[in-house]
């Protein structure tokens, strides 16, 4: 079983974390490796992965390359609200 803890920020500056198993971490790897050549990746649908509670999920991995801030202008993605930790924690629900 492929298992994977990703626990994400509850405040500003707090670390994040992401704790598995090496089947987990493999699976992980393969789907950055994935996004940096093609832009975004999912993990297999084939083996999904498994939080340490058994629930079952998919990892969706981007990577986002265009700047931030004044340099990146209105259509850089780090300048739109899918970017900001508010917004994509709703994603979710």
């Amino acid at each position: 079983m492929k298992i994977l803890n990703i626990y994400g920020q509850a405040f500003y500056h707090q670390e994040a974390r992401i704790i598995g198993n090496k089947d987990g971490l493999l699976e992980l790897r393969e789907a950055i490796d994935q996004a940096i050549l093609t832009s975004k990746a999912r993990t297999s649908n084939d083996a999904p992965l498994f939080a340490s509670d058994g629930e079952g999920y998919e990892v969706i991995v981007e990577c986002q390359n265009d700047d931030w801030g004044i340099k990146g202008g209105k259509k850089s993605y780090w300048n739109k609200e899918e970017s900001y930790p508010e917004y994509t924690s709703l994603l979710g629900q």
